[in-house]
């Protein structure tokens, strides 16, 4: 009875109880719309800078990535891939090895980092093709490179180019080398385009005198599983030999950013509930104020105060479910939209962003 009672109360003024649900509604929707963009933008970067080349876990040398050069690599086991691919969670795994060098072209010089991939593996983690300007992707027996467009754009480098690598290889040993451009590609993320060169695994290590080693064994992590998993899991199995790290341990500024924006977006939210918080505090005040003689006739027919308490608490969760409902309602389609056609911004803008951010 108390429930009839209460749904009827609220239309008895429908003016108030429309203007109360209409803020309820907007307030639902800017938050929905508001937080849908802020996660659609963190996994986008996670996305672009993580699940994209770097890879959601890895795995190196004991000491390798407080001290990153070439003489803290591991060899190839074949025992060692086994256990990983079997490890719950894990989609994939794919080798690297990679190096500071000096190239030049021309007149031109230039560090560079010199990274050999598996091209077939890398597809695991992004779609390759997609990022391709120019030229062709690698292959596994291939004796080119591919270099992120901003290394071309600094030499002015055309498909068929040749640019020289001199280096340190494994324990000592020179590494240089001339290698012509077979392709130009666009790494998403502009440190990865100034400095990116790209040799198939066979070729780096033979550029590197680093045969049979690696610096990264990258892994994949199946959708929706989490990387503390992953890394507990992996530990369980291999011995102090090797460091296994997250993304968040190997880009904490990354996680740092999501976590401060991420900070700041629900800050906003609350101000903006607390606000219509306090308006239908205000409406429930008014409806009380209004309603006096009603609720004396009430009472002096006999119903006890706490039921009309009961009764009052009923129709603010009427409104609200009812605002609630209709913001979900009206913001559901505009979120799948924009989750299925996801805004572009200007290559500049998003370059100019992430300068600031990697």
């Amino acid at each position: 009875m108390l429930i009839r009672l209460a749904w009827r109360n609220i239309w008895r003024n429908k003016k108030r109880s429309i203007i109360t649900i209409t803020a309820i509604v907007i307030a639902v929707f800017l938050a929905i719309l508001m937080r849908s963009m802020q996660l659609g933008m963190y996994d986008n970067m996670i996305q672009n800078v993580v699940g994209s080349y770097s890879g959601h876990v890895q795995i190196h040398s004991n000491g390798f990535w407080e001290e990153q050069t070439i003489d803290n690599t591991f060899e190839y086991n074949a025992s060692l891939i086994q256990k990983i691919k079997k490890t719950e969670d894990v989609a994939g795994t794919t080798k690297r090895i990679q190096s500071g060098c000096l190239s030049s072209y021309g007149d031109l010089s230039k560090f560079v980092f010199v990274t050999g991939i598996e091209p077939e593996k890398e597809q695991l983690l992004t779609d390759w093709s997609k990022r391709l300007i120019d030229g062709q992707l690698l292959q596994t027996n291939s004796n080119s490179v591919n270099v992120g467009k901003g290394i071309a754009k600094y030499y002015n480098l055309k498909i068929g180019d040749t640019l020289i690598f001199i280096g340190q290889g494994y324990h000592g040993m020179q590494a240089v080398g001339a290698y012509p451009v077979s392709g130009i590609l666009d790494m998403k993320n502009p440190n990865l385009n100034n400095t990116s060169v790209f040799m198939s695994l066979p070729k780096a290590q033979d550029f590197l005198s680093a045969y049979n080693l690696m610096t990264h064994l990258v892994i994949n992590k199946k959708q929706y599983s989490e990387e503390a998993d992953i890394v507990a899991a992996i530990k369980k199995q291999l011995d102090q030999d090797y460091e296994i790290m997250s993304w968040q341990e190997m880009m904490p500024e990354i996680e740092t950013i999501i976590q401060a924006d991420s900070a700041g977006g629900l800050i906003m939210i609350f101000i903006l509930y607390m606000i219509i918080t306090f308006g239908i505090f205000g409406t429930v005040l008014m409806m009380t104020q209004e309603r006096k003689y009603e609720f004396g006739v009430v009472i002096s027919i006999g119903m006890k105060k706490t039921k009309l308490m009961i009764a009052m608490v009923y129709e603010t969760i009427f409104l609200s479910a009812i605002g609630i409902l209709l913001g979900i309602a009206l913001s559901r389609p505009i979120v799948l939209y924009f989750y299925n056609n996801p805004l572009e911004f200007p290559s500049d803008q998003v370059e100019n962003d992430g300068k600031s951010r990697f």
